[in-house]
């Protein structure tokens, strides 16, 4: 196995910052590469290997951090799992880079009710409220699924949530 010094992950940190780049840029890994991991990952989760799943979605993410397919996969793994806490923050990055996507914010929303977090749940659902679109079937599924779940988080963590945004709107 080679040997990496600290000189060379210093100046691969540097090469990553410069240029905003991904670490699959910098090692020269190819899409295909990694949609063949992408493959393997998600057959496992389909198979309920979800440790075997989570260790292939973890490598995705470090080699293609701008990939929000690789972080649902992760978010999925970890959810699976249990980890409810990294499962948000995974579903959060996904989010973060396809906002109009609600099935993150869905599941993450999920999480934080595993949790017994009910307010960054609905935070998570007016997320998916905001940005998911209007007029397609994807948008009316998830909404509708959002509505279900509203129940069950119950109308004062939204209360509260307004309540908040309401403090920092006057700030």
């Amino acid at each position: 196995m080679q040997k990496i010094d600290s000189a060379e992950i210093a100046a691969g940190v540097k090469t990553l910052i410069e240029n905003a780049s991904t670490m699959k840029q910098l090692k020269g890994v190819t899409n295909d590469e990694l949609e063949a991991v992408y493959s393997l990952a998600f057959s496992y989760y389909q198979t309920g290997k979800y440790e075997e799943a989570h260790k292939l979605f973890q490598f995705l993410v470090l080699f293609d951090h701008l990939n929000a397919k690789y972080w649902f996969g992760l978010g999925a793994a970890q959810q699976a799992l249990k980890d409810f806490q990294n499962a948000a923050v995974s579903y959060g990055y996904c989010s973060f880079l396809k906002l109009d996507n609600p099935k993150p914010q869905l599941h993450a929303a999920e999480c934080f009710l595993a949790l017994g977090d009910k307010r960054s749940a609905a935070s998570a659902l007016e997320a998916l409220n905001e940005y998911c679109p209007k007029d397609t079937d994807i948008g009316r599924e998830y909404r509708a699924k959002a509505a279900k779940l509203r129940e069950v988080i119950g109308e004062e963590a939204f209360a509260e949530l307004a309540k908040e945004d309401e403090k920092s709107s006057r700030v």
